[in-house]
């Protein structure tokens, strides 16, 4: 039976400069649970406790018993926001990438891997509504034995849709809000233009080559993802890395080619069977470290 999370955020998406203003507090040896992390960080208590969950969910702190604030800061929160860190205010659309598979892949708020992979290889179609995503999950949830308000899963809808799309509403207050959403820019959903279907905005999962996708953030993924496996097929990649991604098999293929030019792995065909073959000396922190350089 899988362990399901769902809530945490206290209704906030994750805005961009939360996570490097949390790393900066918890880093000089901040308490979230105390006072003074209101003044420093700047906001309410609920948001407060929205930063730390959005910074455990995208792996940047451990979920655990530490004896100090600085323990809880994983290598990849200290190489991307500590001193002199590779790309602290999320100026490089890879960081951003970087972040989603994050979220993904550790599965601490379910409902993103949820959506993007189950939800999605369930449908014909790629179109979808926040109903249609509603009784995908609740049906889930009842198969597997688990339960979750009703409150609290639509929630989770509208916070992950805010996340990946504007609303665009006419409020500049709002707009300036939405659009500080960290995810927006990746471009990986998308509402359909003035349709609705039973009262409801139709959104689309944009399932292609995902020519923006950088391949050395795709590499680490993947280093990341099969660690310590050297020869690795192409349909475990495709299922457990770019289909996180929404990148298609064509995708996929393109950005190992160009891979493969850069001396970086070997992908081969043998006998019908696509693989890829990475040397054991490759380092994706090493590897990370020369994308941004």
């Amino acid at each position: 039976m899988s362990n399901y999370r769902f809530s945490g955020h206290e209704t906030f998406q994750c805005r961009h400069f939360w996570l490097k203003k949390g790393y900066d507090f918890l880093a000089q040896n901040g308490d979230v649970n105390s006072n003074e992390s209101l003044v420093k960080l700047g906001v309410g208590k609920n948001m407060v406790a929205s930063i730390v969950h959005w910074m455990k969910a995208f792996k940047l702190i451990a979920d655990g018993q530490f004896n100090t604030p600085q323990e809880k800061l994983t290598q990849l929160a200290n190489i991307l926001f500590g001193e002199n860190g590779l790309d602290p205010y999320l100026e490089d659309k890879g960081t951003l990438w970087l972040l989603h598979f994050q979220l993904l892949n550790g599965n601490y708020s379910t409902i993103y891997k949820m959506i993007f992979d189950d939800f999605r290889k369930t449908r014909v179609s790629t179109e979808f509504t926040s109903r249609q995503i509603f009784d995908f999950i609740s049906r889930k949830l009842i198969l597997e034995g688990h339960s979750v308000s009703e409150n609290t899963l639509q929630t989770d809808i509208k916070v992950f849709l805010r996340n990946y799309l504007p609303s665009h509403k006419k409020d500049s207050k709002t707009l300036e809000d939405d659009y500080s959403s960290v995810f927006i820019g990746l471009d990986l959903i998308s509402a359909v233009p003035d349709v609705l279907v039973d009262g409801e905005q139709l959104f689309s999962l944009d399932y292609d080559k995902k020519s923006e996708l950088p391949e050395a953030i795709l590499l680490f993924c993947i280093l990341n993802c099969f660690e310590g496996q050297v020869s690795i097929p192409f349909h475990e990649i495709q299922n457990e890395v770019s289909d996180l991604f929404l990148c298609n098999r064509e995708g996929t293929d393109e950005k190992l080619l160009k891979l493969q030019e850069k001396g970086l792995l070997v992908y081969k065909e043998d006998a019908g069977r696509r693989e890829v073959q990475v040397k054991e000396t490759l380092d994706k922190w090493q590897l990370l470290n020369e994308y941004y350089g």
